[in-house]
Order: C-alpha cells, then structure tokens, then sequence
C-alpha cells in the first residue's frame, strides 16, 4: 500500500484531500499541532502531532512515504520559507522525490507585464503582499531543489459546491484568460489527481473558475 504525508492536513483544503486519499486507498502520515484534529478515525489515517517548521517532526511525519502534500498556510509567521527547506532536506535523507505544494495564484507570472509575479502586478487586489511572498520563497526553495515537484495555483479559494471539470480554468506557468474564484474542493480533487496520474512536473500551475470579460 502505498503511502503519503500530509502537511496541513487539518485546514479546509487538507481536509478534503484526506478525504480523497483515504477513499482511493492509500495510507496517510498526517502532521497536525493539535492533540485533537478534528481528522477521521481511520485505520489507514496516521496522525502525528507536531510542527511543520521542527525538522524532528517532519523527519517523523516522512517516515515510510513515498511522496508529500503539503497544504500549509501562512500566518504572516513565515511558516512556509521556514517550513519548506527543512522539508526538502529531510526528503532528500530519507529519497522522497515527489511534492505537491498548495500555493497561491500570487505567484504565476503576471498576464501582461513581463518581469513580475502575478501579486507584484496590476492583476493583483491584495493590499498586502506578505503571504505571496511566503508563498514566493517556498516555491523557489523547491525549483532550487532537486526534486519533482508541482506547485498548485489557485486563485481566490470558496468553500462552494466543487464546480464541473468544464467550468475549470488550468494553466501552467500563467492565466492567459479572465478568473474567477475556485471551491477549495476542487483544489484539494486536483492536487490528488496530479499525483495520481503523474502530471505537471517541477511546474507551477494555475487553478481558477472561468472569469467574465465583461
């Protein structure tokens, strides 16, 4: 039986993806800080309780898999460019190659103005650009890296019913057309299908609804 980890696995995009692994049968290493997670009592779901910045932890959390979700979020704490390269030191001791990273659309290239991230651009809405930049730091600890990684994109993230695989919107690198926001279920269905099926290697790629051009 193969096995993962998943960091961020309590949050509102890890939660689903749990969902998804332990549906289609794989075992699950879950690192969490809290005692009580508010996860499944499954017999294939482990839950470790530790820190995603402890590299104790995330030694413990890798033990026995064969690739890693992260879902982490950032506090304004810088969570992730603490987080990441111990994470992908301890990949390397232990031969996990394969990481799927939840980012953020902040960090494709901007549509229209070469040179610049999508949150440094005009596209951007956010008055703050500290978490783009968290985000910015962990993928390009990754690319610096010597592992295969696919950095998820999405935009403006709901907590809706998940849309039709129609009314999706997925592009490496950059959005060439309008968005919209995206249900956090269907990230979570995505990122599972991408390591699933083996797509979209060492790429970043964009993950929204169809936006209007009006």
């Amino acid at each position: 039986m193969t096995t993962v980890t998943v960091l961020g696995a309590t949050g509102r995009t890890g939660r689903p993806l749990i969902d998804r692994l332990l549906e289609y049968g794989y075992d699950v290493r879950a690192l969490v800080r809290s005692t009580s997670p508010g996860l499944p009592v499954h017999d294939r779901l482990h839950i470790l309780t530790g820190d995603a910045t402890n590299p104790d932890d995330l030694e413990q959390a890798l033990a026995g898999s064969t690739a890693v979700f992260s879902c982490l979020g950032t506090d304004q704490q810088q969570v992730l460019s603490t987080a990441i390269p111990h994470l992908v030191t301890k990949m390397k001791e232990v031969g996990i190659e394969r990481i799927v990273f939840i980012g953020t659309a902040g960090i494709l290239d901007a549509s229209e103005e070469p040179g610049k991230y999508r949150f440094q651009s005009s596209e951007s809405r956010r008055r703050s650009t500290i978490a783009a930049e968290d985000h910015l730091k962990a993928y390009l600890t990754l690319k610096d890296a010597d592992v295969d990684f696919t950095v998820i994109c999405p935009t403006q993230l709901t907590e809706d019913k998940a849309l039709a695989a129609d009314d999706l919107l997925i592009e490496t690198t950059r959005f060439t057309a309008p968005t919209g926001p995206i249900p956090r279920e269907n990230v979570a269905q995505f990122a599972f299908e991408v390591y699933r099926d083996g797509t979209h290697h060492r790429v970043r790629v964009g993950i929204a609804s169809h936006g209007s051009t009006e």
